[in-house]
């Protein structure tokens, strides 16, 4: 996988011999690569402390309010995802414009795709109801986490981060939902705080693609896969420690006078319905 991250980079730093500074003629001073290959890790390792950094800022920001999340008592649904996830994915965004303008390329994976409507989510989530047949359980909650792969989300400094926009990116969203995973573990939450931690997971699954590419990067994963398994986990970790266990698993919820039937996925899809140019400007990365 190195040596992948190795290729990509040839393309962004040049190869080849460096030029005399006393002749016009060309002359190898590094004929074994020794002067190239530190180069390649130094910037390497330049790369993944940025990605830190701005994962260290994406995680500051989803762990910022995540307590006053949990602990909210109310009988209304959420209405939108959260500050918190807004600001996860700004730091996202000033990060894959940074690194397009270094790296080149564009500034984002996809277009952000439109939000489908509770019906046509309610669909989508229909296997997830005939699989279990009822909100899940604790014996359950253990089952769907033995199908979780386990994700890395540090780079290690004696690996070589690959120099692409993507991998920035996905690295840090992969810090900041791994903190999402740690923090909620010490914190219990009241069923208006699962139903909001519910809506900002599906809202930041939803939003994985605009960033983040599905498809393998040069250590072999997959970043989407494993973000969206990140999410996953966090909302595990949240069902565990829920105060009302019969709204664990729950992804149909009925709202007459929001009109009926909403999901997570619906209830984050209505920040788009805001109208407010401010609020999505924020995370979503325009063509230029």
């Amino acid at each position: 996988e190195d040596n992948k991250a190795v290729i990509k980079a040839n393309s962004f730093f040049g190869e080849g011999p460096a030029p005399s500074s006393r002749t016009n003629s060309k002359t190898d001073v590094d004929a074994d690569n020794v002067i190239k290959r530190r180069f390649l890790a130094a910037a390497s390792r330049i790369l993944q402390l940025y990605a830190m950094e701005r994962g260290a800022q994406a995680a500051d920001a989803a762990c910022a309010d995540l307590f006053a999340i949990a602990t909210t008592q109310s009988d209304d649904l959420p209405s939108r995802p959260s500050d918190s996830a807004l600001n996860i994915l700004e730091t996202a965004k000033v990060a894959s414009i940074e690194c397009a303008n270094i790296f080149g390329g564009d500034r984002m994976a996809n277009p952000m795709a439109p939000f489908p409507d509770a019906d046509t989510d309610a669909i989508g989530m229909s296997h997830i109801k005939a699989r279990s047949g009822s909100p899940m359980k604790g014996l359950q909650l253990d089952v769907e986490r033995m199908f979780i792969e386990s994700v890395e989300a540090f780079p290690h400094s004696m690996h070589m981060m690959e120099f692409t926009r993507n991998a920035v990116v996905a690295t840090v969203l992969k810090v900041a939902f791994k903190s999402m995973i740690e923090q909620s573990r010490f914190c219990s939450f009241t069923p208006y705080g699962y139903k909001q931690m519910q809506v900002d997971c599906a809202f930041l699954r939803h939003m994985v693609l605009h960033y983040v590419e599905d498809d393998k990067m040069t250590d072999g994963t997959n970043g989407c896969k494993s973000l969206n398994n990140l999410l996953s986990d966090v909302m595990l970790n949240v069902g565990d420690r829920c105060s009302e266990r019969d709204c664990v698993g729950q992804e149909e919820y009925f709202d007459e006078g929001r009109g009926g039937l909403l999901t997570p996925l619906s209830i984050a899809g209505s920040i788009m319905e805001s109208g407010d140019p401010e609020i999505t400007a924020k995370f979503v990365i325009s063509e230029a």
